[in-house]
């Protein structure tokens, strides 16, 4: 008897170990889960929005940290503190072949390159929609962006902030009916301020209670201090940023005092060089230099939501190595806001993404 229950025990052991095997295998090389937490890429992906992260497209990128818990991203459960990996460890970056490159306007999944305290492979998860490509010369004019000097086309998910003149107050349940998250009354002269798709805006201005609306906008050369690079030598905001040219692997640039506040978290925190900046005098690797050459390429990623994202308007290019996969589907969606039946997105399930 004990020698048959003992028969079964490694038999369902290795049945197990086997889908264990596989799950992971599946997860690291094809497709894998991911949750979308905030408001940056309304109104392509929600709050509460569960999607699928195309690994096969890019080519999967293999683990650099190898030793960790399977399945467990940073941090062991219940604990804010503990990391669920060793770091004491690290494989050079690689990927499997892949089926096609990033597009522009691809929906993307990276790793959030300002998180130099994990290993690549360990930082936060991202979703933006992939802008600008290595070799670009990008900028944004007024809201609209520009690349190599010609405009692109705004897609019907882009969201910006509107000042919303009103006799009455808003409908509260109306409003919650639309999925506004952000945004509401900024006067007690009923002014309001959402950040509104064009369709929603057509719709607020067929309300009969708004009397009238403007686009918000920042002024060209207000510096913002948030905003890459963080100087006053380019005083660029949210609304009027660069223009310069996304660096790409094998591309040579000038550095000097001005330039050197571009690359300098490339050069000395993506691409692993030793830097040091003095007046009139650059040195990598104690090697005094005038020019610098890429070593791998960069993207320049941008929330939907474009007055409420974080992005690389904020903290620069998107390394390579960083990027995860795309954003393919939604399996499924919930609003946070709602209960009962209307809690579950149904119209939202099974979407792919585009």
């Amino acid at each position: 008897m004990i020698k048959k229950y003992g028969k079964h025990v490694k038999e369902w052991s290795k049945a197990f170990l086997w889908a264990f095997l596989f799950a992971w295998i599946l997860r690291t090389t094809l497709i894998q889960g991911a949750f979308i937490p905030s408001q940056s890429m309304e109104r392509s992906l929600m709050p509460g929005d569960f999607v699928f992260i195309n690994k096969w497209t890019y080519g999967a990128r293999m683990p650099i940290t190898p030793i960790g818990i399977p399945f467990m991203h940073q941090n062991m459960p219940f604990s804010n503190e503990r990391a669920a990996y060793l770091d004491w460890i690290s494989l050079p970056y690689w990927r499997l072949p892949g089926f096609g490159e990033i597009e522009r306007n691809n929906i993307v999944v990276f790793n959030y390159p300002m998180e130099l305290e994990r290993p690549v492979d360990k930082r936060t998860y991202f979703v933006k929609r992939c802008i600008g490509l290595p070799g670009d010369t990008f900028s944004i004019f007024n809201k609209r962006i520009i690349i190599n000097g010609d405009t692109m086309n705004q897609l019907p998910s882009y969201q910006f902030n509107r000042r919303i003149k009103c006799t009455t107050p808003l409908d509260q349940a109306w409003l919650d009916s639309l999925e506004i998250t952000e945004g509401g009354l900024v006067s007690n002269m009923l002014d309001y301020e959402f950040p509104l798709s064009d369709t929603l805006a057509k719709l607020f201005e067929s309300h009969p209670f708004v009397h009238s609306m403007r686009l918000h906008s920042e002024q060209q050369g207000d510096y913002q201090a948030y905003i890459f690079p963080h100087s006053r030598v380019y005083p660029w905001n949210n609304d009027f940023w660069g223009p310069i040219e996304i660096p790409s692997e094998g591309k040579t640039v000038a550095l000097n005092d001005t330039t050197i506040v571009l690359y300098e978290r490339i050069i000395r925190d993506y691409e692993h060089n030793k830097l040091e900046v003095f007046p009139g005098k650059i040195l990598i690797n104690d090697k005094q230099v005038s020019t610098y050459t890429f070593q791998q390429d960069y993207y320049f990623m941008m929330g939907d939501n474009r007055d409420y994202s974080a992005d690389s308007r904020s903290w620069g290019f998107v390394p390579r190595n960083h990027i995860i996969g795309k954003a393919w589907m939604i399996f499924f969606s919930y609003n946070a806001n709602k209960s009962g039946s209307s809690h579950i997105r149904w119209n939202r399930i099974f979407r792919f993404l585009h």
